[in-house]
Protein backbone atom coordinates (compact mmCIF):
# COMPACT_ATOMS: atom_id res chain seq x y z
CA UNK A 1 0.00 0.00 0.00
CA UNK A 2 1.15 3.51 -0.74
CA UNK A 3 -0.64 5.28 2.12
CA UNK A 4 -2.51 7.42 -0.39
CA UNK A 5 -6.35 7.66 -0.38
CA UNK A 6 -7.99 4.38 -1.35
CA UNK A 7 -10.91 4.02 -3.76
CA UNK A 8 -13.63 1.37 -3.61
CA UNK A 9 -15.13 0.70 -7.06
CA UNK A 10 -18.65 -0.74 -7.03
CA UNK A 11 -19.74 -2.85 -10.04
CA UNK A 12 -22.95 -4.81 -10.52
CA UNK A 13 -22.63 -7.19 -13.48
CA UNK A 14 -25.43 -9.19 -15.04
CA UNK A 15 -24.07 -11.92 -17.33
CA UNK A 16 -21.75 -9.32 -18.88
CA UNK A 17 -18.69 -10.62 -20.75
CA UNK A 18 -17.20 -7.13 -20.90
CA UNK A 19 -17.02 -6.75 -17.12
CA UNK A 20 -13.69 -8.58 -16.95
CA UNK A 21 -12.23 -6.09 -19.43
CA UNK A 22 -13.74 -3.18 -17.52
CA UNK A 23 -11.87 -4.32 -14.40
CA UNK A 24 -8.64 -4.74 -16.34
CA UNK A 25 -8.91 -1.29 -17.92
CA UNK A 26 -9.77 0.22 -14.55
CA UNK A 27 -6.46 -0.99 -13.09
CA UNK A 28 -4.41 -0.47 -16.26
CA UNK A 29 -5.27 3.22 -16.48
CA UNK A 30 -5.07 4.11 -12.80
CA UNK A 31 -2.16 6.32 -11.74
CA UNK A 32 -1.90 4.22 -8.57
CA UNK A 33 -3.55 0.80 -9.12
CA UNK A 34 -2.48 -0.35 -5.65
CA UNK A 35 -5.07 1.87 -4.03
CA UNK A 36 -7.99 0.58 -6.12
CA UNK A 37 -10.28 -2.10 -4.65
CA UNK A 38 -13.15 -3.50 -6.66
CA UNK A 39 -16.41 -4.85 -5.28
CA UNK A 40 -18.27 -7.05 -7.76
CA UNK A 41 -21.68 -8.69 -7.76
CA UNK A 42 -21.57 -11.30 -10.49
CA UNK A 43 -25.03 -12.48 -11.55
CA UNK A 44 -24.43 -15.47 -13.82
CA UNK A 45 -25.82 -18.78 -15.02
CA UNK A 46 -23.53 -21.70 -14.20
CA UNK A 47 -22.53 -23.63 -17.29
CA UNK A 48 -23.49 -20.80 -19.67
CA UNK A 49 -21.46 -17.76 -18.59
CA UNK A 50 -17.94 -19.11 -18.28
CA UNK A 51 -16.86 -16.66 -21.00
CA UNK A 52 -17.40 -13.88 -18.45
CA UNK A 53 -14.28 -15.08 -16.60
CA UNK A 54 -11.70 -15.54 -19.35
CA UNK A 55 -9.25 -13.18 -17.65
CA UNK A 56 -8.57 -12.17 -14.07
CA UNK A 57 -6.89 -8.91 -13.06
CA UNK A 58 -5.47 -8.27 -9.58
CA UNK A 59 -7.73 -10.81 -7.86
CA UNK A 60 -6.27 -9.86 -4.47
CA UNK A 61 -7.83 -6.42 -4.94
CA UNK A 62 -11.23 -7.69 -6.07
CA UNK A 63 -13.97 -8.79 -3.67
CA UNK A 64 -16.75 -10.82 -5.22
CA UNK A 65 -20.33 -11.82 -4.46
CA UNK A 66 -21.59 -14.58 -6.76
CA UNK A 67 -25.32 -14.96 -7.34
CA UNK A 68 -27.30 -17.19 -9.64
CA UNK A 69 -28.93 -14.95 -12.25
CA UNK A 70 -32.24 -16.61 -11.52
CA UNK A 71 -32.17 -15.16 -7.99
CA UNK A 72 -31.47 -11.61 -9.12
CA UNK A 73 -33.95 -8.89 -8.23
CA UNK A 74 -32.45 -6.26 -10.53
CA UNK A 75 -29.63 -3.75 -10.71
CA UNK A 76 -30.45 -1.80 -7.54
CA UNK A 77 -30.57 -5.02 -5.53
CA UNK A 78 -27.14 -5.96 -6.94
CA UNK A 79 -25.63 -2.53 -6.23
CA UNK A 80 -26.92 -2.84 -2.65
CA UNK A 81 -25.10 -6.18 -2.26
CA UNK A 82 -21.87 -4.70 -3.59
CA UNK A 83 -21.86 -2.03 -0.88
CA UNK A 84 -21.44 -4.79 1.72
CA UNK A 85 -17.96 -5.43 0.25
CA UNK A 86 -16.66 -1.99 1.24
CA UNK A 87 -13.83 -2.25 3.78
CA UNK A 88 -13.17 1.31 4.83
CA UNK A 89 -11.79 2.78 1.61
CA UNK A 90 -11.81 6.58 1.60
CA UNK A 91 -13.78 7.08 -1.61
CA UNK A 92 -16.35 5.18 -3.64
CA UNK A 93 -16.79 5.08 -7.40
CA UNK A 94 -19.96 3.40 -8.70
CA UNK A 95 -19.81 2.34 -12.34
CA UNK A 96 -21.44 -0.03 -14.80
CA UNK A 97 -19.94 -3.31 -15.98
CA UNK A 98 -19.00 -2.13 -19.50
CA UNK A 99 -16.71 0.89 -19.27
CA UNK A 100 -13.23 2.20 -20.15
CA UNK A 101 -11.15 4.93 -18.52
CA UNK A 102 -8.76 7.76 -19.33
CA UNK A 103 -5.19 7.57 -18.10
CA UNK A 104 -4.76 8.55 -14.43
CA UNK A 105 -8.52 8.62 -13.90
CA UNK A 106 -8.08 8.15 -10.14
CA UNK A 107 -5.84 11.20 -9.70
CA UNK A 108 -8.12 13.29 -11.87
CA UNK A 109 -11.23 12.31 -9.92
CA UNK A 110 -9.63 13.00 -6.56
CA UNK A 111 -8.42 16.42 -7.68
CA UNK A 112 -11.78 17.23 -9.23
CA UNK A 113 -13.70 16.24 -6.12
CA UNK A 114 -11.38 18.32 -3.92
CA UNK A 115 -12.10 21.40 -6.06
CA UNK A 116 -15.89 21.15 -5.59
CA UNK A 117 -17.25 24.10 -3.57
CA UNK A 118 -19.07 21.85 -1.09
CA UNK A 119 -18.37 19.90 2.06
CA UNK A 120 -20.29 16.91 0.67
CA UNK A 121 -19.70 16.82 -3.08
CA UNK A 122 -20.67 14.08 -5.54
CA UNK A 123 -19.33 13.88 -9.10
CA UNK A 124 -21.75 12.30 -11.54
CA UNK A 125 -22.87 12.43 -15.16
CA UNK A 126 -23.28 10.18 -18.18
CA UNK A 127 -19.85 9.12 -19.55
CA UNK A 128 -18.79 9.42 -23.18
CA UNK A 129 -19.36 6.47 -25.52
CA UNK A 130 -17.11 3.62 -26.62
CA UNK A 131 -17.52 0.36 -28.52
CA UNK A 132 -15.67 -2.75 -27.29
CA UNK A 133 -12.94 -3.61 -27.20
CA UNK A 134 -11.65 -0.01 -27.06
CA UNK A 135 -13.04 2.15 -29.87
CA UNK A 136 -13.72 5.64 -28.49
CA UNK A 137 -16.91 6.92 -30.12
CA UNK A 138 -17.16 10.28 -28.36
CA UNK A 139 -14.87 12.32 -26.13
CA UNK A 140 -17.25 14.81 -24.56
CA UNK A 141 -17.90 16.42 -21.19
CA UNK A 142 -21.59 15.86 -20.48
CA UNK A 143 -24.18 17.80 -18.51
CA UNK A 144 -27.39 16.04 -17.53
CA UNK A 145 -30.81 17.58 -17.95
CA UNK A 146 -34.46 16.63 -17.48
CA UNK A 147 -35.85 15.42 -20.79
CA UNK A 148 -39.40 14.24 -20.22
CA UNK A 149 -41.78 12.28 -18.00
CA UNK A 150 -42.58 8.78 -19.20
CA UNK A 151 -46.00 7.16 -19.09
CA UNK A 152 -45.38 5.98 -15.52
CA UNK A 153 -44.68 9.50 -14.29
CA UNK A 154 -40.95 8.87 -13.93
CA UNK A 155 -38.62 11.70 -14.94
CA UNK A 156 -36.29 10.59 -17.73
CA UNK A 157 -32.86 12.18 -17.93
CA UNK A 158 -30.51 12.86 -20.81
CA UNK A 159 -27.28 14.76 -21.34
CA UNK A 160 -25.68 17.13 -23.79
CA UNK A 161 -21.97 16.99 -24.48
CA UNK A 162 -19.24 19.45 -25.36
CA UNK A 163 -15.56 18.95 -26.17
CA UNK A 164 -13.25 19.31 -23.14
CA UNK A 165 -11.21 22.52 -22.86
CA UNK A 166 -7.96 23.38 -21.09
CA UNK A 167 -8.00 24.54 -18.44
CA UNK A 168 -11.35 23.00 -17.46
CA UNK A 169 -14.06 25.44 -16.38
CA UNK A 170 -15.17 25.61 -12.73
CA UNK A 171 -17.34 22.72 -11.63
CA UNK A 172 -21.07 23.39 -11.95
CA UNK A 173 -23.73 22.01 -9.63
CA UNK A 174 -26.40 19.84 -11.21
CA UNK A 175 -29.63 18.43 -9.73
CA UNK A 176 -29.23 15.06 -11.45
CA UNK A 177 -26.92 12.06 -11.20
CA UNK A 178 -26.02 8.98 -13.24
CA UNK A 179 -26.11 5.62 -11.48
CA UNK A 180 -23.43 4.28 -13.83
CA UNK A 181 -20.83 6.91 -12.90
CA UNK A 182 -20.82 8.41 -9.41
CA UNK A 183 -17.82 9.37 -7.26
CA UNK A 184 -17.91 10.61 -3.67
CA UNK A 185 -16.44 10.34 -0.20
CA UNK A 186 -17.32 6.90 1.15
CA UNK A 187 -19.42 8.49 3.91
CA UNK A 188 -22.16 8.41 1.30
CA UNK A 189 -22.42 4.63 1.69
CA UNK A 190 -23.45 4.89 5.32
CA UNK A 191 -25.69 7.91 4.96
CA UNK A 192 -27.48 6.87 1.77
CA UNK A 193 -27.37 3.06 1.41
CA UNK A 194 -28.52 1.80 -1.97
CA UNK A 195 -32.19 0.92 -2.12
CA UNK A 196 -32.52 -2.82 -2.95
CA UNK A 197 -36.29 -2.51 -3.42
CA UNK A 198 -36.02 -0.47 -6.62
CA UNK A 199 -35.85 -2.34 -9.87
CA UNK A 200 -34.59 -0.06 -12.68
CA UNK A 201 -36.88 2.78 -13.78
CA UNK A 202 -36.55 5.70 -11.39
CA UNK A 203 -33.18 4.59 -10.00
CA UNK A 204 -31.32 7.77 -10.97
CA UNK A 205 -33.88 10.41 -10.14
CA UNK A 206 -34.63 8.93 -6.70
CA UNK A 207 -30.91 8.66 -5.98
CA UNK A 208 -30.38 12.30 -6.94
CA UNK A 209 -33.19 13.49 -4.67
CA UNK A 210 -32.01 11.27 -1.79
CA UNK A 211 -28.47 12.62 -2.11
CA UNK A 212 -29.59 16.24 -2.10
CA UNK A 213 -32.09 15.92 0.75
CA UNK A 214 -29.37 14.25 2.84
CA UNK A 215 -27.16 17.30 2.30
CA UNK A 216 -24.96 16.16 -0.60
CA UNK A 217 -24.32 18.37 -3.64
CA UNK A 218 -24.00 16.89 -7.14
CA UNK A 219 -21.54 18.33 -9.66
CA UNK A 220 -21.04 17.46 -13.32
CA UNK A 221 -17.40 16.50 -14.03
CA UNK A 222 -15.58 19.19 -16.02
CA UNK A 223 -13.35 16.76 -17.92
CA UNK A 224 -13.65 13.33 -19.51
CA UNK A 225 -12.95 10.52 -17.05
CA UNK A 226 -14.61 7.41 -18.46
CA UNK A 227 -16.43 5.87 -21.41
CA UNK A 228 -19.56 3.73 -21.41
CA UNK A 229 -20.68 1.10 -23.91
CA UNK A 230 -24.22 2.18 -24.84
CA UNK A 231 -24.55 -0.42 -27.61
CA UNK A 232 -27.35 -2.94 -27.42
CA UNK A 233 -25.25 -6.00 -28.22
CA UNK A 234 -27.33 -9.03 -29.23
CA UNK A 235 -25.24 -11.26 -26.96
CA UNK A 236 -25.58 -9.10 -23.83
CA UNK A 237 -28.39 -10.38 -21.67
CA UNK A 238 -30.70 -8.08 -19.72
CA UNK A 239 -32.40 -9.06 -16.48
CA UNK A 240 -35.87 -8.55 -17.98
CA UNK A 241 -35.03 -10.91 -20.84
CA UNK A 242 -34.43 -13.77 -18.41
CA UNK A 243 -36.93 -13.13 -15.62
CA UNK A 244 -40.63 -13.78 -16.02
CA UNK A 245 -41.34 -11.84 -12.82
CA UNK A 246 -39.62 -8.63 -13.89
CA UNK A 247 -42.91 -6.92 -14.75
CA UNK A 248 -44.26 -7.40 -11.23
CA UNK A 249 -40.95 -6.27 -9.73
CA UNK A 250 -40.93 -3.15 -11.89
CA UNK A 251 -44.57 -2.24 -11.19
CA UNK A 252 -44.01 -2.51 -7.44
CA UNK A 253 -40.82 -0.47 -7.77
CA UNK A 254 -42.64 2.24 -9.73
CA UNK A 255 -45.21 2.58 -6.95
CA UNK A 256 -42.32 3.13 -4.54
CA UNK A 257 -40.74 5.76 -6.79
CA UNK A 258 -43.97 7.69 -7.22
CA UNK A 259 -44.68 7.61 -3.48
CA UNK A 260 -41.15 8.68 -2.58
CA UNK A 261 -41.22 11.66 -4.93
CA UNK A 262 -44.72 12.80 -4.01
CA UNK A 263 -46.24 11.93 -7.37
CA UNK A 264 -48.97 9.76 -5.87
CA UNK A 265 -49.58 8.14 -2.51
CA UNK A 266 -49.24 4.37 -2.23
CA UNK A 267 -50.80 2.07 0.35
CA UNK A 268 -49.17 -1.16 -0.85
CA UNK A 269 -46.99 -2.32 2.09
CA UNK A 270 -44.78 -4.40 -0.19
CA UNK A 271 -43.93 -1.31 -2.23
CA UNK A 272 -43.10 0.74 0.87
CA UNK A 273 -40.98 -1.77 2.80
CA UNK A 274 -38.01 -0.18 4.66
CA UNK A 275 -38.79 3.23 3.22
CA UNK A 276 -37.59 4.82 6.45
CA UNK A 277 -34.11 3.39 5.75
CA UNK A 278 -34.05 4.11 2.03
CA UNK A 279 -36.14 7.26 1.91
CA UNK A 280 -35.42 10.97 1.65
CA UNK A 281 -33.20 12.90 4.03
CA UNK A 282 -34.15 15.61 6.48
CA UNK A 283 -31.32 18.09 5.83
CA UNK A 284 -33.19 19.63 2.89
CA UNK A 285 -36.74 19.08 1.70
CA UNK A 286 -38.21 17.59 -1.46
CA UNK A 287 -39.98 20.92 -2.05
CA UNK A 288 -36.63 22.70 -1.95
CA UNK A 289 -35.14 20.22 -4.41
CA UNK A 290 -38.03 20.81 -6.79
CA UNK A 291 -37.63 24.58 -6.49
CA UNK A 292 -33.89 24.28 -7.10
CA UNK A 293 -34.22 21.92 -10.08
CA UNK A 294 -37.34 23.35 -11.69
CA UNK A 295 -39.06 19.94 -11.55
CA UNK A 296 -42.68 19.58 -10.45
CA UNK A 297 -43.23 15.85 -10.02
CA UNK A 298 -46.95 15.95 -9.25
CA UNK A 299 -47.83 18.11 -12.29
CA UNK A 300 -45.08 16.62 -14.50
CA UNK A 301 -43.58 20.02 -15.32
CA UNK A 302 -40.01 20.99 -16.18
CA UNK A 303 -39.31 24.67 -15.49
CA UNK A 304 -43.04 25.32 -15.48
CA UNK A 305 -43.66 23.66 -18.83
CA UNK A 306 -44.62 20.22 -20.02
CA UNK A 307 -41.83 18.33 -21.75
CA UNK A 308 -43.62 18.88 -25.06
CA UNK A 309 -43.87 22.64 -24.52
CA UNK A 310 -40.23 22.84 -23.47
CA UNK A 311 -38.94 20.95 -26.49
CA UNK A 312 -41.16 22.85 -28.92
CA UNK A 313 -40.00 26.21 -27.55
CA UNK A 314 -36.28 25.42 -27.80
CA UNK A 315 -34.24 27.47 -30.32
CA UNK A 316 -33.84 25.87 -33.74
CA UNK A 317 -30.09 25.39 -33.28
CA UNK A 318 -30.70 23.55 -30.02
CA UNK A 319 -33.38 21.34 -31.58
CA UNK A 320 -31.14 20.53 -34.55
CA UNK A 321 -28.21 19.65 -32.28
CA UNK A 322 -30.39 17.52 -30.01
CA UNK A 323 -31.96 15.61 -32.90
CA UNK A 324 -28.64 14.97 -34.64
CA UNK A 325 -26.89 13.95 -31.45
CA UNK A 326 -29.67 11.58 -30.37
CA UNK A 327 -29.93 9.69 -33.64
CA UNK A 328 -26.19 9.94 -34.29
CA UNK A 329 -25.47 8.10 -31.04
CA UNK A 330 -28.18 5.53 -31.77
CA UNK A 331 -26.62 4.80 -35.15
CA UNK A 332 -22.93 4.91 -34.18
CA UNK A 333 -23.52 2.73 -31.10
CA UNK A 334 -25.90 0.33 -32.84
CA UNK A 335 -28.30 1.05 -30.00
CA UNK A 336 -31.06 -1.02 -31.59
CA UNK A 337 -28.73 -4.00 -31.54
CA UNK A 338 -29.22 -5.52 -34.99
CA UNK A 339 -26.40 -7.43 -36.64
CA UNK A 340 -27.43 -6.60 -40.22
CA UNK A 341 -28.34 -2.94 -39.99
CA UNK A 342 -27.63 -0.26 -37.43
CA UNK A 343 -30.95 1.22 -38.50
CA UNK A 344 -32.60 -1.58 -36.52
CA UNK A 345 -34.23 -4.96 -37.09
CA UNK A 346 -37.10 -3.35 -39.02
CA UNK A 347 -34.62 -2.37 -41.75
CA UNK A 348 -33.38 -5.86 -42.57
CA UNK A 349 -34.16 -7.62 -45.82
CA UNK A 350 -35.96 -10.36 -43.94
CA UNK A 351 -38.35 -7.91 -42.28
CA UNK A 352 -39.14 -6.22 -45.60
CA UNK A 353 -39.51 -9.31 -47.78
CA UNK A 354 -43.27 -8.69 -48.13
CA UNK A 355 -43.02 -4.90 -48.24
CA UNK A 356 -40.68 -4.59 -51.23
CA UNK A 357 -42.97 -6.15 -53.87
CA UNK A 358 -46.00 -4.36 -52.41
CA UNK A 359 -44.21 -1.00 -52.64
CA UNK A 360 -43.03 -1.74 -56.19
CA UNK A 361 -46.64 -2.32 -57.16
CA UNK A 362 -47.76 0.88 -55.35
CA UNK A 363 -45.09 2.96 -57.12
CA UNK A 364 -46.36 1.70 -60.47
CA UNK A 365 -50.06 2.15 -59.62
CA UNK A 366 -49.62 5.70 -58.26
CA UNK A 367 -47.12 6.81 -60.89
CA UNK A 368 -44.38 7.54 -58.37
CA UNK A 369 -41.16 8.37 -60.22
CA UNK A 370 -39.44 10.52 -57.57
CA UNK A 371 -39.14 9.70 -53.86
CA UNK A 372 -37.85 11.47 -50.75
CA UNK A 373 -36.89 8.66 -48.36
CA UNK A 374 -36.80 10.47 -45.02
CA UNK A 375 -34.79 8.55 -42.42
CA UNK A 376 -33.28 6.43 -45.16
CA UNK A 377 -30.79 4.79 -42.81
CA UNK A 378 -28.32 2.51 -44.54
CA UNK A 379 -30.58 1.70 -47.53
CA UNK A 380 -30.47 -1.92 -46.43
CA UNK A 381 -33.70 -2.78 -48.26
CA UNK A 382 -34.84 0.22 -50.35
CA UNK A 383 -31.91 -0.25 -52.73
CA UNK A 384 -34.00 -3.05 -54.28
CA UNK A 385 -36.47 -0.38 -55.45
CA UNK A 386 -34.53 2.86 -55.87
CA UNK A 387 -33.15 2.06 -59.35
CA UNK A 388 -36.72 1.89 -60.68
CA UNK A 389 -37.18 5.60 -59.88
CA UNK A 390 -36.07 8.61 -61.88
CA UNK A 391 -34.98 10.42 -58.70
CA UNK A 392 -34.24 8.97 -55.27
CA UNK A 393 -33.45 11.42 -52.43
CA UNK A 394 -32.01 9.68 -49.35
CA UNK A 395 -32.51 11.99 -46.37
CA UNK A 396 -31.07 11.55 -42.88
CA UNK A 397 -29.46 13.65 -40.12
CA UNK A 398 -26.43 11.46 -39.32
CA UNK A 399 -23.38 12.77 -41.20
CA UNK A 400 -21.28 9.59 -40.95
CA UNK A 401 -24.18 7.49 -42.23
CA UNK A 402 -24.69 9.82 -45.18
CA UNK A 403 -20.99 9.77 -46.02
CA UNK A 404 -21.17 5.99 -46.27
CA UNK A 405 -24.24 6.16 -48.50
CA UNK A 406 -22.58 8.61 -50.87
CA UNK A 407 -19.55 6.34 -51.11
CA UNK A 408 -21.62 3.21 -51.83
CA UNK A 409 -24.51 4.63 -53.86
CA UNK A 410 -23.58 8.16 -54.92
CA UNK A 411 -22.72 7.17 -58.51
CA UNK A 412 -25.98 5.36 -59.14
CA UNK A 413 -28.21 7.13 -61.65
CA UNK A 414 -30.58 9.59 -60.02
CA UNK A 415 -29.43 8.94 -56.44
CA UNK A 416 -28.87 11.96 -54.19
CA UNK A 417 -28.32 12.24 -50.45
CA UNK A 418 -28.90 15.18 -48.11
CA UNK A 419 -28.63 16.01 -44.42
CA UNK A 420 -32.08 17.39 -43.64
CA UNK A 421 -34.08 17.44 -40.41
CA UNK A 422 -37.69 16.53 -41.20
CA UNK A 423 -38.91 18.63 -38.28
CA UNK A 424 -37.02 21.78 -39.31
CA UNK A 425 -36.01 21.77 -42.98
CA UNK A 426 -37.83 22.20 -46.30
CA UNK A 427 -38.18 18.93 -48.18
CA UNK A 428 -37.76 18.49 -51.96
CA UNK A 429 -40.84 18.48 -54.16
CA UNK A 430 -41.29 14.88 -55.24
CA UNK A 431 -44.05 12.44 -56.08
CA UNK A 432 -43.96 10.83 -52.64
CA UNK A 433 -42.39 11.27 -49.21
CA UNK A 434 -41.58 7.95 -47.53
CA UNK A 435 -41.42 8.03 -43.70
CA UNK A 436 -40.98 4.41 -42.73
CA UNK A 437 -40.10 3.89 -39.02
CA UNK A 438 -39.34 7.60 -38.58
CA UNK A 439 -42.28 9.39 -36.98
CA UNK A 440 -42.61 6.51 -34.51
CA UNK A 441 -39.36 7.71 -32.87
CA UNK A 442 -40.40 11.35 -32.45
CA UNK A 443 -42.27 13.05 -29.61
CA UNK A 444 -45.64 14.59 -30.38
CA UNK A 445 -44.37 18.07 -31.23
CA UNK A 446 -41.76 16.53 -33.56
CA UNK A 447 -44.39 14.52 -35.43
CA UNK A 448 -46.59 17.57 -35.87
CA UNK A 449 -43.64 19.64 -37.11
CA UNK A 450 -42.67 16.88 -39.57
CA UNK A 451 -46.22 16.63 -40.92
CA UNK A 452 -46.18 20.38 -41.44
CA UNK A 453 -42.94 20.15 -43.46
CA UNK A 454 -44.35 17.30 -45.53
CA UNK A 455 -47.54 19.25 -46.32
CA UNK A 456 -45.47 22.28 -47.38
CA UNK A 457 -43.19 20.22 -49.65
CA UNK A 458 -45.55 20.10 -52.64
CA UNK A 459 -45.27 16.30 -52.80
CA UNK A 460 -48.30 14.31 -53.96
CA UNK A 461 -48.25 11.42 -51.50
CA UNK A 462 -47.17 10.64 -47.96
CA UNK A 463 -46.22 7.04 -47.16
CA UNK A 464 -45.77 6.67 -43.41
CA UNK A 465 -45.67 3.91 -40.84
CA UNK A 466 -48.86 3.54 -38.87
CA UNK A 467 -50.28 0.84 -36.58
CA UNK A 468 -54.09 0.51 -36.88
CA UNK A 469 -54.09 -1.30 -33.51
CA UNK A 470 -51.57 1.09 -31.95
CA UNK A 471 -51.96 3.46 -29.02
CA UNK A 472 -50.19 6.84 -29.17
CA UNK A 473 -47.98 7.62 -26.20
CA UNK A 474 -45.84 10.48 -24.99
CA UNK A 475 -42.25 9.43 -25.73
CA UNK A 476 -38.85 11.10 -25.54
CA UNK A 477 -36.86 11.69 -28.70
CA UNK A 478 -35.37 8.43 -29.99
CA UNK A 479 -37.74 6.12 -28.14
CA UNK A 480 -40.47 4.18 -29.98
CA UNK A 481 -44.16 3.50 -29.81
CA UNK A 482 -46.72 1.78 -32.04
CA UNK A 483 -48.04 5.03 -33.47
CA UNK A 484 -51.50 5.26 -35.00
CA UNK A 485 -51.49 8.37 -37.16
CA UNK A 486 -55.29 8.30 -37.48
CA UNK A 487 -55.80 8.69 -33.74
CA UNK A 488 -55.36 11.83 -31.55
CA UNK A 489 -53.29 13.90 -31.23
CA UNK A 490 -52.57 13.53 -34.99
CA UNK A 491 -55.96 12.58 -36.38
CA UNK A 492 -55.09 11.96 -40.02
CA UNK A 493 -57.98 10.60 -42.10
CA UNK A 494 -58.07 6.90 -42.83
CA UNK A 495 -55.55 6.35 -45.64
CA UNK A 496 -57.07 5.47 -49.05
CA UNK A 497 -54.34 2.85 -49.41
CA UNK A 498 -52.79 0.71 -46.69
CA UNK A 499 -49.71 -1.39 -47.48
CA UNK A 500 -49.39 -4.14 -44.88
CA UNK A 501 -45.85 -5.17 -43.95
CA UNK A 502 -47.09 -8.73 -43.47
CA UNK A 503 -45.40 -9.27 -40.11
CA UNK A 504 -46.71 -12.03 -37.88
CA UNK A 505 -48.57 -10.70 -34.84
CA UNK A 506 -48.43 -7.07 -36.01
CA UNK A 507 -50.68 -4.72 -37.98
CA UNK A 508 -47.76 -2.47 -38.87
CA UNK A 509 -48.34 -0.91 -42.29
CA UNK A 510 -47.48 1.98 -44.57
CA UNK A 511 -50.44 4.30 -44.86
CA UNK A 512 -50.60 6.20 -48.14
CA UNK A 513 -52.28 9.62 -48.09
CA UNK A 514 -52.76 12.28 -50.76
CA UNK A 515 -50.99 15.21 -49.15
CA UNK A 516 -53.35 17.85 -50.52
CA UNK A 517 -56.17 16.18 -48.55
CA UNK A 518 -54.36 16.19 -45.19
Amino acid sequence: MTGRPRIFVSIASYRDRDCQWTVKDLFDHAADPERIFVGLCWQVVAGEDEDCFAIETRPQQCRVIMRDAGESLGVCWARHLVQSLWQGEDYVLQIDAHMRFVQDWDEKLLAMLASCPSGRPVLSSYPSAFTPPAQIDSHLVSTMYAQTFDGNGVLKLNSIGRPPVAPPPPLAANPFCAAGFLFADSRVLGEIPYDPHLYFDGEEITLAVRLWTHGWDIFAPNDVIAYHDYNNHPGRRRHWQDQSRWTALNERSLKRVRHLLGIELCDDPEALVELDRYGLGSVRSLADWQAMSGIDFARRLINGKTAEELAAAAPETEKRQRNAQTFGLIWSNNAWGDGESRSGSGSTRASTVNLVPALRQAFSFLGIRSLADVGCGEMTWIDQLSDSLDLYFGIDIVDDLLAGLRERHGRRRGHFFANLDITLDALPTVDAVLCRDVLTHLPEHGVKAALGRIKASGARYLMATTHPDGANQSIPLGAWHAMNLCQPPFGLPEPPLMISEGLAGSQKALGVWQIEQL
